[in-house]
């Protein structure tokens, strides 16, 4: 099963995920991303321009997730 990261950035810094987590697919990710967005945005609701982005074992940005409105919308990169 392939391992997924999620990354939080914001502007230019970036909290990296060290561990990852297994998971199916990529819609998988994109769910848990979309959950763990949910359950933070309160307490991040001051900062900039965030967003979780999912990165795989390579270190590729495979898709973000945006905090709030108005971002890139799992746009993939």
């Amino acid at each position: 099963m392939p391992r997924f990261f999620f990354n939080i950035r914001d502007g230019y810094d970036v909290d990296e995920d060290d561990e990852g987590i297994e998971l199916p697919d990529l819609e998988a990710a994109k769910a848990e991303a979309i959950a763990t967005v949910e359950e933070l945005r309160d307490e991040l609701a001051d900062a900039g321009n965030i967003e979780l982005e999912i990165v795989d074992e390579a270190g590729r940005r495979l898709l973000t997730v945006p905090f709030f409105r108005g971002g890139r919308s799992g746009k993939r990169r």
